[in-house]
C-alpha cells in the first residue's frame, strides 16, 4: 500500500522547492497519496479540518524550512511561529505525533534553535534534517524521496554501474545513428553526382564532417539518456 505523505512548508520562502518535490513524489506515489495544499484542497473546503484530516492519515511529513520559516514579526513583536493560529505551527504540532517527521533545510537555511520556537513544536529540532540545495538539487531530491519511501538513495550517475552502462549504450547508439546518416548522405551524393563525397569537398573536410557527426551523435545519445532518466 503506498505511503501517505503530507508536505508542510511556508509559502514565503519554500513554495517552489516544496512544489518540485511534490511533483517528484507524485510520480512515484500518485497525487492522491501526496498532500500539497494548493494542489489538494478544493475551493470552499475547510482548510483547518482538511489539514488535520490529512495529517492524521499521513505516514511521513516533510517539513520544508527556509530562511523565513519562523515567520515575519507580527504587530505584537512576536514571530508568526509563536502565533497559536499560525497554520505552519499547527501542521508541525500535529505532524510530530506521526511516525516520521522529516525537516528539509532549503537553500542554506539552518535548523532553528529550540528557544526560537514555542514548546509544542520544539521536538522538530531533534529530528535529523536533510538538505535541499540549488547546486545539488537533483541529488538532494533523490535523497529526500528515498528517505520518504524508506529506500536507499540512488547512487550518483558516475557511481551507478547500470546508469553508466546506459550512458555507454546510448552514446554508442547515437554514434552509430550519426554514422548511418553520414553513409546515407554519401550514398545520395554518389547516386546524384557519380563520384564520392571526398571528391567534391576534399578528404580532410570529409574526415572532419565524419568526426563531427560522431561527436554530435554521442552527445545526442547521452542527452536522450539523461532526459529519459529524469522522467523516471
Amino acid at each position: 500500500m503506498p505511503k501517505k505523505v503530507f508536505i508542510s512548508y511556508r509559502r514565503d520562502d519554500t513554495a517552489s522547492a516544496a512544489g518540485r518535490v511534490f511533483d517528484r513524489l507524485s510520480r512515484r506515489l500518485g497525487k492522491s497519496n501526496v498532500f500539497f495544499d494548493v494542489s489538494t484542497i478544493g475551493g470552499g473546503a475547510d482548510f483547518t479540518k482538511e489539514v488535520a484530516s490529512q495529517i492524521s492519515r499521513s505516514d511521513v511529513a516533510p517539513v520544508f524550512i527556509g530562511d523565513k520559516w519562523l515567520g515575519q514579526a507580527q504587530p505584537t513583536g512576536t514571530e508568526r511561529s509563536w502565533d497559536p493560529a499560525d497554520y505552519v505551527r499547527a501542521e508541525v504540532r500535529a505532524a510530530l505525533a506521526r511516525p516520521l517527521v522529516l525537516p528539509v533545510l532549503v537553500a542554506g537555511a539552518c535548523m532553528p534553535k529550540p528557544q526560537q520556537m514555542p514548546e509544542d513544536i520544539q521536538g522538530l529540532t531533534s529530528r535529523n534534517a536533510l538538505l535541499l540545495r540549488h547546486e545539488r538539487f537533483d541529488d538532494d531530491v533523490e535523497n529526500i524521496v528515498a528517505t520518504v519511501l524508506g529506500e536507499s538513495a540512488k547512487p550518483r550517475a558516475w557511481e551507478d554501474k547500470s546508469t553508466l552502462g546506459a550512458k555507454v549504450a546510448y552514446g554508442i547508439g547515437g554514434a552509430i545513428a550519426a554514422s548511418a546518416l553520414m553513409l546515407l548522405v554519401g550514398f545520395i551524393h554518389f547516386w546524384m553526382l557519380a563520384r564520392p563525397l571526398s571528391a567534391s569537398i576534399g578528404r580532410p573536410l570529409t574526415v572532419l564532417m565524419l568526426a563531427a557527426s560522431l561527436i554530435f551523435g554521442v552527445w545526442l545519445g547521452l542527452s536522450y539518456e539523461a532526459r529519459k532518466r529524469r522522467l523516471q
